[in-house]
């Protein structure tokens, strides 16, 4: 049977794909050689489409194309190119330097502390977008809806209740996490420690039963990218000679 250049191609990334997958689920086994290449190839792969979608859809429309346009219309855009080129020759120096026993001579000292600055402002940069996310997208909504809710005589009461006991383990939880009962409860009167600690105790379970419910869902949605990875890979089988040539074989 003759094949085209394209079903040659969707021929071989089936076989491909398939390899891949049968070796990097192996790694169910056990720790052994294949499935680390495996993952290795998954993350290199994953950071290369990343990094083509970067620079496809970011870095070439608001930074590249504007620069070649234009190199004196806005100053402010040479700082981010320069950033990224210092991050990038200090990231390499790191990687394709030797290690070695003795101090690096000040020129890489002072070139690693400037490939510093980049990283600590993407990491500034990610860590206010996600915090102030989910103080004005998740928290301060749900607490005052929860406030609303259960301070509110006109609502019935299994709403009332719902709201209360949402008010309450959000706010358990937020003490659980910043407070330290041995520093802060110790100089407490008795019922004062025992109503934190019982409210700290509440915020435990909360946690807990949150990060179970993180990890019942990351589990399913494995499984059903799992079910779904072999169903595609049996209705493709199904179309190629080799299944066709095999049940031909069976009576």
């Amino acid at each position: 049977m003759e094949y085209t250049s394209n079903e040659l191609l969707a021929t071989l990334g089936f076989w491909g794909s398939l390899l891949m997958t049968l070796i990097i689920f192996s790694g169910i086994a056990g720790d052994h050689a294949l499935a680390r290449l495996g993952q290795h190839l998954l993350v290199g792969a994953s950071v290369g489409y990343m990094g083509v979608l970067a620079i496809q859809h970011v870095l070439r429309p608001r930074l590249i194309t504007p620069l070649l346009n234009d190199p004196t219309g806005d100053p402010l855009r040479w700082v981010p190119l320069i950033l990224g080129l210092v991050l990038l020759i200090a990231g390499l120096d790191r990687t394709v330097r030797p290690a070695r026993s003795t101090a690096p001579p000040l020129w890489r000292q002072a070139l690693h502390g400037l490939g510093r600055l980049p990283v600590a402002l993407l990491l500034a940069v990610g860590l206010s977008a996600g915090l102030f996310g989910a103080l004005q997208g998740t928290l301060l909504p749900q607490f005052g809806r929860a406030a609303q809710t259960a301070f509110n005589p006109a609502v019935s009461m299994p709403i009332f209740l719902a709201g209360a006991l949402t008010l309450l383990i959000t706010t358990a939880t937020l003490l659980y996490l910043y407070v330290d009962p041995v520093r802060y409860l110790a100089e407490q009167p008795v019922y004062i420690r025992r109503l934190l600690d019982g409210w700290l105790w509440i915020g435990q379970r909360a946690l807990w039963l949150a990060a179970g419910v993180i990890f019942a869902r990351l589990m399913a949605s494995r499984l059903s990218l799992l079910i779904a990875r072999l169903d595609t890979f049996i209705a493709a089988l199904s179309t190629t000679p080799f299944w066709q040539w095999w049940t031909g074989r069976l009576p």
